[in-house]
């Protein structure tokens, strides 16, 4: 989801109580807070030697160790946490939003936006895990260029590797089978 299309949802949407669950039943405790917005540019070169850049904008939240019953971030609330953001920097607008979250029981991790649910008082942000990716087998677009795309031969004529094979090598060389 892009950046602008969740601050329009929040903007349609005023005063509606804001929840996030970050895994399947599993939410944000209510009292959380927003405490950053941060436009992230990434500059990567990815195994096939090509260079990749983008942008997203992260969206921290966070829970204190104490709980706060009396607090508590609506649409309305978070929007004007945007427009304060704004006014010291533009947020990128048509960057893809993801959220930082973490708990005591799931490790902090950057969440994309699956789906958001109206349930008439309440948003609820449905996130999910994101997955990685290989570039150059991504950029392929016959089965011959996928298996040669990364790290050379194809995983099904790699040799397997045992632990044993792997500390004898000391490191990942090539023809090893690993990247």
């Amino acid at each position: 989801m892009k950046t602008v299309q969740f601050t329009k949802t929040l903007h349609e949407n005023p005063a509606k109580a804001l929840f996030f669950e970050y895994q399947t039943g599993q939410y944000v405790r209510t009292d959380y807070h927003i405490t950053e917005i941060k436009n992230v540019n990434f500059d990567t070169v990815d195994c096939g030697g090509i260079r990749n850049q983008w942008s997203e904008v992260h969206v921290q939240l966070w829970e204190n160790e104490i709980p706060e019953p009396a607090h508590a971030v609506d649409s309305g609330k978070a929007m004007k946490i945007f427009d304060v953001v704004n006014r010291v920097r533009e947020t990128y607008p048509d960057a893809e939003i993801k959220f930082e979250y973490g708990n005591a029981t799931f490790p902090t991790a950057v969440l994309p936006v699956h789906n958001i649910k109206d349930t008439g008082n309440a948003l609820i942000v449905q996130l999910i895990a994101d997955q990685t990716t290989c570039k150059a087998k991504d950029r392929a677009t016959t089965p011959e260029e996928k298996a040669a795309a990364c790290c050379g031969p194809s995983v099904a004529t790699k040799p397997k590797l045992s632990m044993a094979s792997i500390q004898e090598a000391g490191s990942c060389a090539p023809g090893s089978g690993c990247c």
